[in-house]
């Protein structure tokens, strides 16, 4: 069976719908099936020489009727653009995050929190148990299980692009605030905004970087706590049981914040939408939260607990078993 997946990446839209579209794929290949990235040429520079490249959404429409199955992970469609993809594809797998456009129609909706969806909606996967994370994080948990060594380390993860630059102030912070930098590691991006002075600084005051990392789960497995933009970083985060300060950079990850800081796993502090001097002393603010944070082993502790027991490694698998059985039955 074929499987179009409509997902673009950018420095603005970030890397994190790519990631785990990436997870899916990988989950239906394993059954069987051929999967293809389907990009906006505005957005080629991220693409992969497999990806079906094209100009226009118009484009895709026709597609879409060439597959046994579509899945849109795209803030760009709207409610009138899913329905009109759902006509010409009724095997559709919206995934969302915000549950904030209204009611669509689609066989599927794939959301990680427990949100409620319409009837148009004919199968809503939601919940945790849904989190979509890459196969590394199976063979992380069995490592982290047979391990003796505590981890003692800051991770630094801003996401895929870092779209606010913020890597490089939490780290001039951190150093002024006295955070010893032996245990600081920093996991940038491929194509993180401010990449060459981050490189530039952390080689010049000893600290660890890694850059463009495809396993992060060796880096996660060595954290004490994180720094991290709260995309589906969020997931994997959890699933390591790493307690986290997130530092909220988009819109998109409010829902996500909003039913995991009760839990008390994590914290955030929010930088998208205000000015740079706000955003300054949220870096601040930020930094204390972490040293507040950083020596208090209780808390360490049950956060770890609560995060391990909200996600695993199955996620993906679970969805396309779901969808895979499904349409196996009704194409057969």
């Amino acid at each position: 069976m074929k499987a179009f997946i409509r997902a673009d990446a950018s420095v603005e839209i970030g890397m994190g719908h790519r990631v785990r579209c990436q997870a899916l794929i990988h989950a239906f290949q394993a059954l069987g099936w051929r999967c293809e990235f389907v990009v906006y040429r505005r957005y080629d520079e991220f693409s992969d020489a497999s990806d079906r490249i094209i100009d226009s959404e118009a484009d895709f429409l026709p597609l879409a009727e060439q597959a046994d199955l579509v899945i849109l992970d795209h803030y760009g469609y709207q409610v009138s653009d899913i329905n009109r993809l759902y006509q010409h594809q009724k095997n559709l797998l919206v995934l969302d995050d915000m549950n904030d456009r209204g009611d669509f129609s689609a066989t599927w909706v794939l959301n990680p929190l427990n949100e409620m969806y319409a009837s148009s909606v004919q199968y809503p996967l939601t919940g945790s148990q849904y989190a979509l994370l890459r196969p590394y994080f199976s063979q992380a948990l069995k490592i982290q299980a047979m391990e003796k060594h505590c981890p003692n380390k800051l991770l630094i993860t801003l996401g895929g692009t870092d779209p606010l630059a913020l890597t490089l102030p939490i780290l001039q912070s951190l150093l002024s605030s006295g955070f010893p930098r032996e245990n600081i590691v920093v996991m940038l991006g491929k194509n993180a905004l401010n990449a060459e002075s981050v490189m530039t600084f952390c080689q010049k005051e000893s600290i660890e970087i890694e850059r463009g990392v495809t396993d992060v789960t060796p880096l996660m497995r060595c954290a004490k706590m994180a720094i991290s933009a709260a995309g589906g970083t969020l997931f994997e985060l959890a699933c390591l049981g790493v307690p986290t300060v997130f530092a909220q950079v988009a819109d998109n990850q409010t829902r996500s914040l909003e039913q995991h800081l009760p839990l008390d796993w994590c914290r955030t502090v929010r930088f998208d939408g205000v000015s740079h001097d706000i955003q300054k002393e949220r870096v601040t603010l930020l930094v204390k939260q972490l040293h507040s944070l950083w020596l208090d082993e209780v808390w360490q502790e049950k956060a770890r607990k609560t995060a391990q027991s909200l996600v695993d490694d199955q996620g993906a698998n679970r969805v396309a078993k779901t969808i895979h059985t499904h349409l196996e039955k009704v194409l057969i």
